[in-house]
């Protein structure tokens, strides 16, 4: 009896040795076939790398030295695609007036865009004019592209600007003027070391602007010339104005006879005044400017402002929006509200909306400025000008 029981135990046990040795060598080819398939046939076939384009460069930043005050000078920037993919270029700002971009030969504006094939190249050329008094100067444009390593191009010239010639005053101003009444300005090209001075052609570069001034040179005497001049040439400029109300600006552009200074730019300014008047916060009527408060995206930003119409065409005048520039800019009017029979308000509210990209418009040097332009039917006045300037931060 105790042998029977020993020997039932004995196999047991056995069979139970034995079903997970049998488990064991059935799950091992199956582990091993694992290893071998997919897997395997992932090493042996690795992901192709995708086609993309690639940005290349010599050079984001020109050093002129040195450049006369008033010149201009031009940049060439090859930008070639090294990629297997179209590279996109798109020019986003520059910062400042006083520089211009071309694509491909052509003059552009924020928003052109350029497609490189693979193996070709765009070309962006910096054109810059010495506007400013002597001293260090740095100015550029941004260009975005569609490589993953470098999608983002900042382009930039810099030097010095020296006087050996000078403009004196350093530009044409108007100051404020009155519709239907010419103003003048006067100013002078020197040179501390020519015998000689001579304006060989000159040109108003803004065609409006152009319509309403001109101009007369003649030579200095040389009780008019500042000291350390050796020689001048005078430049009397006539602006009539229309009938537009507001800020005026451009660019006289003059030919000489000058050695260092062969090409010259003169900045214009003026203020036109008339019937139609605007006051409020962050107004500055001199100069024809609003200037409003920081914005953000999240929230935008607003104000208010008056316009005013005076005189005898006061409750006849009709006021509304024409342009606005940037078109992110928003300008409402309200009703015009009659005050007396020679005085007519109505209420202009200038707006940066919530959802509003960051962006500045902050002067010439920091992206340019807005404008917002308003129709009107007073009879000497058909147009008032705002030149506006704002931040928005994200």
């Amino acid at each position: 009896m105790r042998t029977t029981l020993t020997w039932a135990i004995c196999a047991a046990l056995l069979g139970s040795i034995a079903g997970v040795a049998l488990g064991y060598w059935e799950a091992r080819p199956w582990a091993l076939g694992a290893a071998s398939g997919p897997a395997a046939k992932a090493d042996a076939n690795p992901a192709k790398p995708v086609a993309a384009p690639k940005a290349e460069i010599v050079e984001t930043t020109f050093n002129f030295d040195k450049m006369e005050s008033g010149t201009t000078q031009r940049r060439e920037f090859p930008v070639k695609n090294a990629g297997k993919a179209p590279l996109s270029i798109e020019f986003v700002s520059h910062t400042c007036k006083c520089t211009t971009v071309e694509l491909n030969g052509n003059k552009v504006e924020p928003g052109a865009s350029a497609v490189v094939p693979p193996g070709d190249a765009a070309v962006v050329l910096l054109e810059w004019a010495a506007k400013v008094p002597a001293g260090p100067f740095r100015h550029g444009a941004t260009f975005t592209t569609n490589d993953p390593a470098q999608s983002r191009l900042e382009l930039q010239v810099e030097g010095e600007i020296v006087e050996s010639t000078t403009l004196y005053p350093a530009q044409l101003d108007f100051a404020s003027v009155r519709v239907g009444q010419p103003g003048e300005a006067i100013m002078f090209v020197t040179s501390a070391l020519e015998p000689d001075v001579q304006i060989l052609s000159h040109e108003v570069t803004d065609e409006k602007l152009a319509e309403g001034v001109s101009i007369k040179v003649e030579p200095a005497k040389s009780e008019e010339l500042p000291p350390g001049a050796k020689a001048g040439a005078k430049i009397v400029a006539t602006f009539n104005p229309g009938g537009a109300i507001g800020p005026i600006g451009g660019s006289l552009e003059l030919t000489t006879n000058l050695k260092n200074a062969a090409n010259l730019v003169v900045p214009i300014y003026g203020n036109v005044r008339g019937d139609i008047s605007i006051f409020g916060k962050g107004w500055t009527e001199a100069n024809g400017i609003l200037r409003m408060g920081p914005a953000t995206t999240a929230d935008g930003g607003s104000t208010r402002l008056n316009v005013a119409v005076r005189g005898e065409h006061a409750k006849d005048t009709k006021l509304t929006v024409a342009r606005v520039d940037p078109p992110e800019l928003k300008a409402t009017l309200g009703e015009m509200k009659r005050i007396s029979d020679n005085l007519v308000q109505a209420q202009l509210t200038v707006e940066i909306p919530p959802g509003t990209r960051p962006m500045v418009r902050a002067g010439e040097d920091q992206g340019g400025e807005g404008e917002i332009i308003l129709a009107t039917t007073h009879p000497d006045t058909p147009e008032v000008r705002l030149r506006v300037t704002f931040t928005v931060k994200p």
